[in-house]
């Protein structure tokens, strides 16, 4: 049996079920940053140096972070070549490592159209994080397909991408991570967020998360454009927009890591020669609880759960956080 039937048979536990790529190696790409050239200069690449995101770059991830508002930083929106990224047709594919540390990015064929995009972003990564730059995995996921209305593409509380629990300590290099779209922006929260009396393997987070937005009425809720290419770390607080009507999203997201996504359901690339053990891994089996459950009861369950913690007798049924206090 194939790595990747393995990962086919062992793509469903509690409840979640993952869709895994049948990624092949026929017409792949790689890639590399390019400093020369057209649209690489420092003129045309625009690194705002005194950008939170900017400054944190590189450094173990610190809770304190959290008390610096951050709005991602906007690369611009996309041009012709990188908007075939949109097209329809795109495999469903969660964190798949697409560069080892050290090596060029591999993109298999299946994914070949994304070349452009993960051009522009490299020659970014590059320009501002030329020392560290090769020493980071990149993961890529891509989800496309159609959101009905009053639904959400990827179901979660208020969180961040690259969060350190407490399975991580010491402490290691933060995640920083490049998102686009072409409808339906996600929704972040540039407010400071104090989380220093939490305990990481006794409070949820997120939840926290939650309740804060919560307190703020959502006021600080800030989005990108549709299109629009931004860089992000895990300081970003963010949550998915809800669909008025139903529409066709694409969702990209590239995340410079230094940690193995060792989460069962993640993309295998047939590029690479490796057999990570892969384990099934969600918040929900670490029985956090909130640190203040002072705010509404919505804020404190997983979506799959009533507001009571106990499953929906529908299992598409999904419990929305109430971000707002009127």
């Amino acid at each position: 049996m194939t790595q990747a039937n393995q990962n086919l048979a062992a793509a469903s536990y509690r409840g979640k079920h993952f869709t895994m790529p049948e990624l092949n190696s026929q017409g792949a790409v790689y890639l590399r940053p390019k400093l020369k050239g057209p649209g690489t200069g420092p003129k045309s690449i625009i690194v705002p140096e005194q950008h939170p995101i900017i400054t944190s770059l590189n450094k173990p991830f610190d809770v304190r972070e959290f008390l610096t508002p951050r709005t991602p930083i906007s690369l611009g929106f996309l041009n012709g070549r990188e908007r075939m990224a949109f097209h329809p047709g795109l495999p469903r594919t969660l964190d798949l490592p697409v560069q080892f540390p050290g090596s060029e990015l591999r993109l298999p064929g299946n994914l070949a159209r994304l070349a452009p995009l993960l051009q522009r972003i490299l020659n970014y990564e590059a320009r501002i994080n030329p020392n560290c730059r090769e020493e980071y995995y990149i993961y890529l996921t891509v989800d496309q397909g159609w959101v009905k209305p009053g639904k959400l593409q990827r179901e979660a509380p208020c969180h961040v991408d690259g969060f350190q629990g407490g399975r991580w300590n010491p402490k290691v290099r933060a995640n920083h991570t490049y998102t686009v779209c072409d409808i339906l922006p996600t929704v972040y929260y540039p407010q400071p967020f104090d989380l220093l009396a939490l305990d990481e393997n006794k409070h949820n987070f997120f939840w926290e998360m939650n309740r804060q937005v919560w307190e703020t009425n959502s006021e600080f809720a800030w989005r990108a454009q549709p299109g629009e290419l931004t860089l992000m770390d895990c300081y970003c607080v963010h949550r998915g927009d809800e669909a008025d009507v139903e529409v066709f999203r694409t969702f990209i997201r590239v995340s410079f890591e230094v940690r193995i996504f060792d989460r069962k359901g993640n993309a295998h690339n047939p590029l690479f020669a490796y057999d990570w053990p892969m384990v099934p891994r969600d918040i929900e089996g670490l029985n956090l609880v909130p640190f203040n459950a002072s705010g509404d009861p919505s804020l404190f369950v997983f979506p799959w759960q009533q507001v009571d913690g106990t499953a929906h007798d529908d299992p598409k049924a999904r419990t929305k956080p109430v971000l707002k206090r009127s």
